[in-house]
């Protein structure tokens, strides 16, 4: 009876390729909704360098620009999420070893952890900077409450990368 559970547990770790093939979808269709951006991007820059349309301003286009770094970047997350469940639960990929891509290479839950939080801590990074660039500072103290988040978050990822 024992060995039957514990052999029914250990099977049950399979029902996490659900989770990796959604991971993976996903990842996939934010792939694709990057280069819809991108090609709008164009569009966009067309609008703006040939027909001098006033519907699409510089700002408009870096907003798009960080919001499609953005969008590849959550893919990026995904794509490392279901490459670390499935090294970590179901087995090791032999691909990855021949390749030897230090993105998808998981030992633990720990370092997949951490490589999931400096994506996501970038991710916030280039979000904090498209609400820098929507902002207009009206006057000298909104432009030192810019410089001092920019300070903190420089010293964040100073600390994030710094060698222990």
């Amino acid at each position: 009876m024992e060995k039957r559970f514990e052999s029914l547990l250990w099977s049950s770790r399979l029902l996490l390729l659900f989770g990796v093939v959604c991971c993976v979808i996903t990842a996939a269709t934010l792939i694709l909704l990057g280069c819809v951006e991108v090609f709008h991007l164009l569009q966009g820059m067309f609008s703006y360098l040939i027909t001098h349309s006033s519907d699409v301003s510089r700002d408009n286009l870096v907003l798009m620009v960080i919001e499609i770094l953005d969008t590849f970047l959550l893919s990026s997350i995904l794509f490392i999420f279901a490459f670390g469940l499935y090294e970590l639960f179901i087995s090791s990929i032999e691909e990855s070893n021949k390749h030897q891509s230090k993105a998808f290479q998981i030992s633990s839950i720990d370092e997949l952890k951490a490589k999931l939080g400096k994506v996501i801590v970038m991710i916030l990074v280039i979000k904090l900077f498209s609400y820098l660039v929507e902002i207009k500072p009206q006057n000298i103290v909104e432009i030192l409450y810019m410089a001092i988040i920019v300070l903190l978050v420089s010293v964040s990822l100073w600390l994030g990368h710094a060698k222990k």
